[in-house]
């Protein structure tokens, strides 16, 4: 008798999910994005009087507002968003995300909206000035970043051990508290860091840098429109403007 019940239960389970999930697609707004993000990473995006704000938030209000869409932002974990892309959580994901082959093979890119360089974030006391000088040291990055992908790769040579977490103010926390030594971030992560934290200081990697792109599903119908709009917004002056707001030269 047990089976029987149990077979009815998981039918009707089933069913219950089935009927929730179209709901749910039958009552999304075809005309509001939701777009995924990690706001742990000024100046791109973060979090300012409960509310996410940035250069990334800005960039992709503008694209929206080009192609004459709502944008609602979807704050989560960064190693956690192309994921959520991939099982249609979100309909795209910004989050100062870096092209690479890896992602490639998952989603789908716009062309890139902005270049960007590699710094090693420090205590200004200990006067780094390469990650040579990080030899048995411990060195920081977010996990499921190009970053910490560029911190495993110089670990060798300089002789240091990658530390990863989730999120990068967490990480900054573990810098200033002595727990890791450095940090590996984009440059205008690093400035916007040391602007808030002036005992901190940075380093470049001149031979490394990454680009920014919004990524979108495989195979996405936004794809063209919104390299349409980059194109738009980097000739008509709009993204310059956006770096200057934002502190980023």
């Amino acid at each position: 008798m047990i089976r029987p019940i149990l077979k009815k239960l998981n039918v009707l389970v089933l069913v219950l999910m089935s009927f929730l999930v179209t709901s749910c697609f039958d009552n999304k707004d075809p005309n509001t994005w939701v777009v995924g993000t990690s706001a742990d990473n000024p100046p791109y995006e973060f979090m300012q009087n409960g509310k996410i704000v940035g250069f990334d938030i800005d960039l992709l209000d503008e694209i929206a507002k080009n192609l004459d869409k709502k944008v609602e932002f979807k704050n989560m974990e960064f190693h956690g968003l192309i994921a959520a892309l991939a099982t249609s959580n979100v309909d795209m994901v910004i989050a100062g995300l870096s092209i690479t082959p890896e992602r490639q093979a998952r989603v789908d890119f716009t062309i890139p909206y902005s270049d960007s360089k590699i710094a090693f974030l420090h205590r200004a006391k200990d006067n780094f000035k390469t990650y040579q000088d990080l030899s048995d040291k411990k060195v920081g990055a977010q996990l499921g970043t190009i970053w910490s992908a560029i911190a495993y790769d110089l670990s060798a040579k300089g002789n240091f051990k990658v530390i990863t977490l989730s999120n990068n103010l967490m990480l900054v926390e573990d810098l200033k508290s002595k727990r890791i030594d450095a940090l590996v971030v984009e440059n205008g992560q690093a400035a916007k860091f040391i602007e808030l934290n002036p005992n901190l200081s940075k380093f470049l990697v001149e031979d490394l840098n990454s680009s920014f792109a919004i990524a979108l599903p495989k195979g996405s119908n936004y794809k063209k429109k919104m390299d349409h709009a980059i194109k738009s917004l980097k000739s008509n002056g709009t993204i310059e403007v956006l770096k200057k707001k934002w502190g980023l030269y």
